[in-house]
């Protein structure tokens, strides 16, 4: 472990589309299909092995009830959602490029390998600093995803998926690709046609220990083989430093996070304990905004418990909401009351999210129509006290 380093990254931020020119594709001859079929033999043999030996702690994702988050994983779960982000633009490339991919039919026939561009970037996480399988040294976290864009729109003809691997301190593992994040089974499998015209993919260990397993965030080489025949040519072996965000290459790694369900916990000053928020993130029918609600149990200027709600709407990929604070009077213990509370404003706040660990919130109300009732101003940074169904924002 000692001999797993982290490097800065030097890359300038952005890339350049490479452009890929479709030639109509032709069909080759048998040895072709032959020699493709012979080589990935050992390959298919090995993945259904693991599998077939399930030689893992990994949870069976099949099961009803909470899911709960691949302890193979290479990132907090907190780190991506599903839809994947697909535009690296932002993000500082570790590698993109072109590469040829194994072509065929649906009846197995190859044909001339088409032309792809592939990209390979970093997205930047929490970086709590938890000790974790992945994160042994205490540092900052991120998630590698990887875009292959094809040449041709067809889907009666098409490339198939690579067989990927990485080499880290002379030990060869096989990487996962997952079209969706946080979970174990979900996989693009070796030699499978890819037809859409561009897809995203999350660079991942497999949930069994006889394929080893990469430290996403330091240091190692990735190898996207083809599987073109046994001598693995057009393999691209591509150098991925290891994670080390500054405010030049990975300016999300010092920002606020997104808001989203993620943040669903109880947030108190451990300083002051017997005062916190409940806090819940609630995905809105539009599919474009989400609703942020917290209840803020305190107490009046009697020392009796005085609870505060705030509620707020915020577009999807925010990392801060603006909230309406209100309190509740004429209620009574159990149900004991007439058909409703009167619900009277309390005033204005705010929310944003350092760290999965960490909540921040500015306020400023009153209570005029309750003698005694709380009120001012001011900033509080409190800290998270769970998680939900282990699913941990790190």
């Amino acid at each position: 472990m000692n001999a797993l380093t982290r490097w800065t990254l030097a890359l300038a931020a952005g890339a350049v589309a490479l452009p890929v020119f479709a030639a109509a594709p032709v069909k080759l001859s048998p040895d072709a299909a032959a020699a493709h079929a012979s080589a990935g033999a050992p390959v298919v043999a090995r993945i259904v092995q693991a599998k077939n030996a399930k030689a893992t702690a990994a949870v069976d994702s099949t099961l009803p009830g909470p899911r709960t988050a691949n302890a193979f994983r290479s990132y907090p779960p907190s780190c991506a959602a599903d839809p994947l982000p697909t535009d690296p633009a932002n993000n500082t490339f570790v590698w993109n490029g072109q590469m040829s991919l194994y072509t065929r039919d649906s009846a197995g026939n190859a044909y001339t390998p088409e032309v792809v561009n592939v990209y390979v970037w970093r997205l930047a996480c929490s970086s709590s600093g938890a000790l974790t399988p992945y994160n042994v040294d205490h540092g900052d976290n991120a998630i590698l995803l990887m875009r292959i864009d094809r040449s041709s729109t067809s889907t009666d003809i098409f490339p198939t998926f690579p067989y990927i691997t990485s080499s880290q301190n002379s030990n060869t593992s096989a990487v996962r690709a997952a079209a969706e994040p946080n979970t174990v089974i979900s996989e693009a499998p070796y030699d499978s046609p890819i037809l859409a015209s561009s897809t995203v993919y999350v660079l991942e260990n497999y949930p069994f220990t006889s394929l080893g397993y990469t430290y996403f965030n330091y240091d190692f080489d990735l190898l996207i083989n083809p599987v073109l025949d046994s001598s693995g040519t057009g393999t691209l072996d591509l150098t991925i430093p290891g994670y080390v965000p500054d405010q030049t290459h990975y300016p999300a790694a010092f920002a606020d996070l997104p808001i989203d369900g993620y943040m669903t916990s109880t947030y108190y000053d451990p300083n002051h304990g017997g005062e916190g928020m409940f806090v819940q993130i609630i995905d809105n029918p539009d599919g474009v905004t989400r609703t942020f609600f917290g209840a803020w149990f305190t107490y009046d200027d009697a020392g009796i418990p005085f609870w505060i709600t705030a509620q707020g709407t915020f577009q999807i990929g925010a990392n801060v909401v603006n909230a309406t604070g209100y309190y509740q009077t004429d209620g009574g213990f159990a149900g004991n009351f007439g058909a409703g509370t009167t619900q009277n404003l309390w005033g204005t706040m705010q929310f944003h999210f350092p760290s999965c660990a960490t909540m921040e919130f500015t306020y400023n109300g009153s209570t005029p129509l309750v003698t005694g009732g709380p009120g001012g101003s001011g900033t509080l940074s409190w800290s998270r006290l769970a998680d939900t169904n282990g699913l941990n924002c790190e």
